[in-house]
Parts: C-alpha cells; sequence; structure tokens
C-alpha cells in the first residue's frame, strides 16, 4: 500500500503519532497526545497539514489494543477519515524484521507504518448498529456470568456448613423450589418435624410448581433434615449469611435471563438466526451469542477468514523433512467464541444425532491415530464454522 498516512500507537488514554509522506518518508516528529478534545484537535491539525502538503487523501493506520481504541476510532469516524487497524502481533513480526529490535513508543509509530506499506490491508468498516448492540449485550452477559458463578461457589461453601448435603436432594441445586425452600428454611433444625403438607402449602404459594410436586420435594427435604448434622446452630450468623447469598443468587440470575432474553430478541432480527438454530445442539442461547461474537457473518470472504478470526486455526511449523501439520491451533482470534463453539460442538455430539458434525467427530475418534476427545472436538469446531459460513452465505438450514 502507500500514499500519506498518519501511524499511531495507542495507549491507554494517549498515544504517539507519527506523519509519513510516502514509505520512509517522514513529516515531522514524533507528537504525544492524550484522549481529549485538545489532543484529537492536534492529531486533525497535523492529518490537515500533511494533506495540504501531498494533495492527497491521508489514511489513519494504528495498532488495535481494544478498549484503548475505542476513543480514537469514534474521532477518526466522525471526521471520516479512513482508518486501517493492525493487530499488535503483525507490528511485533516487524520489529523481530529489524536488526536494533526495539520497542519504544517512539519507535513503534515506524513499525505500525511499515506494516501498512508492505501489508494488503483491509479498510476497517463500521459494523451495522444491530450488531454492535448484540456483541455490547452479550459482553455484559458474560460479565454476569462471572459474577453469577463467584456467587455460586461463596454459596457452596456457606451451605455446607449450614446445610451439608443440601444440594443432593436436587437435579438442579439452583432451581427455583430449591432455593425458595431454603430460604424458608435455610438450617435443618427449622425444617425438621415440620408437616410436609404445610411446608408444600408454603412452596406450593411462593413458587410455579403444582402442589404434588411441592409435596414430594417437602417429604423428601425433611427426611433429610432429620438426618444430616450441620456445623452450626439455627441461630448461628452463617445462616444469615445463607439467606444473604440465596438473595444474590436469585437476583444476579434473574438479571441473567433478562440480560440473554436481551440478546435473543436482537438476534432474531439478524438473518443468520433461524439458519444457525437449525443445527443440532444449538438452542436459541448459543445462536445469539454466536452471531453476537461473529457479527455481520457476511463481511467473512472465506470460510478460512472466518476460522482464524476464532483462533482455530492450526499452526503450522514446516522444517526440512518435518511437515508440521497436527499442531495446537493459534489462539489468536476471539476466544469468547471458541468457547461457544466449544459447548455447541458439545451438545450437538450428546444429542447423538446422526449429522455431518457428529459423524466427524466419530471419524477423529476412530482415526489410525485417533484423537482425544477434547482435540476431535475442536479439529469439530473448525467443521462447524465451515458449515455455518456455507449455510449463511446461502441461506440454506441445517441438515441431517
Amino acid at each position: 500500500m502507500k500514499g500519506p498516512i498518519v501511524s499511531i500507537d495507542v495507549s491507554n488514554g494517549n498515544s504517539h503519532f507519527q506523519c509519513f509522506t510516502q514509505r520512509g518518508t517522514k513529516m515531522g516528529k514524533v507528537h504525544r497526545i492524550s484522549h481529549t478534545v485538545e489532543g484529537f484537535n492536534c492529531l486533525k491539525s497535523k492529518i490537515e497539514e500533511l494533506e495540504k502538503k501531498t494533495n492527497e487523501e491521508v489514511v489513519a493506520v494504528y495498532e488495535a489494543t481494544g478498549v484503548y481504541t475505542k476513543p480514537l476510532e469514534r474521532f477518526l469516524e466522525k471526521n471520516e477519515i479512513k482508518q486501517y487497524s493492525i493487530s499488535p502481533l503483525q507490528s511485533a513480526k516487524q520489529r523481530k524484521t529489524e536488526i536494533h529490535n526495539k520497542k519504544t513508543d517512539k519507535k513503534d509509530p515506524e513499525s505500525i507504518a511499515e506494516v501498512y506499506y508492505i501489508k494488503e490491508l483491509r479498510e476497517d468498516e463500521k459494523e451495522a448498529d444491530l450488531y454492535h448492540e448484540l456483541r455490547t449485550a452479550n459482553r455484559v452477559y458474560e460479565d454476569c456470568l462471572v459474577h453469577l458463578r463467584k456467587y455460586k461457589v461463596t454459596f457452596q461453601s456457606h451451605l455446607s456448613i449450614v446445610f451439608p448435603g443440601y444440594m443432593k436432594l436436587f437435579q438442579d441445586g439452583y432451581s427455583q423450589i430449591s432455593l425458595q425452600l431454603l430460604e424458608m428454611y435455610p438450617h435443618p433444625d427449622r425444617l425438621k418435624n415440620k408437616q410436609p403438607e404445610k411446608v408444600a402449602k408454603k412452596l406450593n404459594k411462593q413458587t410455579d410448581h403444582s402442589f404434588e410436586v411441592c409435596l414430594k420435594t417437602a417429604e423428601k427435604a425433611i427426611e433429610f433434615a432429620n438426618k444430616t448434622y450441620p456445623d452450626c446452630d439455627k441461630e448461628d450468623a452463617w445462616v444469615a449469611v445463607l439467606v444473604d447469598d440465596i438473595h444474590h443468587l436469585q437476583d444476579t440470575m434473574e438479571e441473567a435471563e433478562a440480560k440473554l432474553d436481551k440478546i435473543i430478541e436482537l438476534a432474531k432480527a439478524t438473518p443468520y438466526y433461524s439458519i444457525i438454530l437449525s443445527i443440532d445442539g444449538i438452542g436459541p442461547n448459543l445462536a445469539s451469542r454466536i452471531i453476537a461474537e461473529f457479527g455481520d457473518i457476511s463481511k467473512f470472504k472465506t470460510r478460512g477468514a472466518m476460522v482464524a478470526y476464532v483462533g482455530n486455526d492450526p499452526n503450522r511449523a514446516e522444517s526440512g523433512d518435518i511437515e508440521g501439520y497436527h499442531l495446537s491451533i493459534s489462539k489468536k482470534g476471539n476466544k469468547r467464541l471458541r468457547c461457544i463453539l466449544y459447548l455447541a460442538v458439545t451438545c450437538s455430539i450428546r444429542s447423538r444425532k446422526e449429522n455431518p458434525i457428529n459423524a466427524f467427530y466419530q471419524k477423529k475418534r476412530q482415526q489410525s491415530t485417533p484423537l482425544k476427545s477434547k482435540a476431535a472436538k475442536v479439529a469439530c469446531i473448525t467443521k462447524l464454522i465451515r458449515t455455518i459460513h456455507g449455510m449463511c452465505k446461502t441461506g440454506t438450514v441445517f441438515t441431517s
């Protein structure tokens, strides 16, 4: 690529930039600006100065550094300045080719500029607002799940003191009926010798379950309460702590469910939702979150680009007679997507339905040098990505 550029090394709250009229020809020195109105106005004036000198359109090139680049992206977009982003890996590789491999704030813009001039980069395109909102909603939902997991760990720790063994009574210890019963009777001594009918009646009013289900649950819980031996008395401070844990869990679970409902609602407005939902093992949860992280799938021109975006592309290391195949995946991609797609593959395999994904898994497990289960599932992720790409490009649904 060629032409005048402004090369920007982005940091947290500030950036260093340098102007280039062409490859190897600098205009002025390296400037340091803060991400403020004054700082961005300084950047804008230098870009205008460069345009006047060269009589050509100036483009901005910067190293993508996650949330740190967002203010810069917004500034460039609002001022209609064409922008290109490069990955930190690309600039790092470029620095290694230099004889004096130095990384400094003043040197980095040169490395970034060199990547632009020797590589064929694609101009950054702004995604539709729907996909931006969808991705943001999914990131917030995943943060909520992180908090929920922490609450669950704390809850189980305190439960083992106050009501040991309680979770074994239920198939899902975090179900509505399980937490509601524990909230009403947070200590075995408060539940033992109670009449099952009275407990069931109270439980029936507080949950969506029928009286018969509540009665069976009450009888089982009362029987267990008479057997278990807690580590504290029913008036101990740990009991109040456990009740607080239950409230935190209930609130966070409701919040997570509401956020997931919003993600699904947004995903339904995309042309890919019904297509991805048709794949065996993928429900509304996974389908909507896959779309949230991929964004507009039409931006991926090839299946390989989609696989590389996930970071599921294989490493290659050829040397002499060594072919370099069968190495681990690069993992230089969207780690959230890898986790979601791994769940999707696992669900598909558990369904035991006859489909291309499961057939591919069995093939990898039964070949002459069989892969372990996890490695075979990772291989299936690539198969699934290619399937999704083909389906979304042609508008066809999944067939077993």
